[in-house]
């Protein structure tokens, strides 16, 4: 997923990682307190998503559940942003309380629509 939404935060205070290509990037099972923003490399989800530079990882799966359910491997050499739940939910519910809800409720719908969760 590109956003401006996810361009928009300031992300220079954020913890950063690099991990090796083909390294398991994002495993199955991880805790969704925090997504991942691949600032440079390419990287494999086991559900056959590609991400590119640019992308968030699994954001549906981050916003929908507790722990990540398909674990995603780098395919080369990749630097990951970590960018906490907290941020996330602040940032958009700045406008409106409600749209963190929401945006969870149609993530949950999503994943249980595609049969994953």
């Amino acid at each position: 997923m590109h956003s401006s939404f996810i361009n928009s935060l300031s992300l220079a205070a954020l913890p950063r990682h690099r991990v090796q290509a083909l390294a398991m990037l994002l495993e199955a099972g991880s805790e969704t307190d925090r997504v991942f923003l691949l600032k440079k490399g390419r990287a494999l989800g086991a559900d056959g998503v590609v991400y590119q530079e640019g992308q968030v990882l699994n954001f549906k799966e981050f916003l929908a559940a507790s722990h990540f359910l398909t674990p995603i491997k780098a395919q080369t050499e990749c630097d990951v942003v970590h960018i906490p739940r907290d941020l996330i939910r602040e940032r958009l519910c700045i406008e409106n309380p409600l749209t963190w809800t929401i945006a969870r409720c149609f993530a949950v719908e999503d994943l249980a629509l595609r049969g994953t969760g």
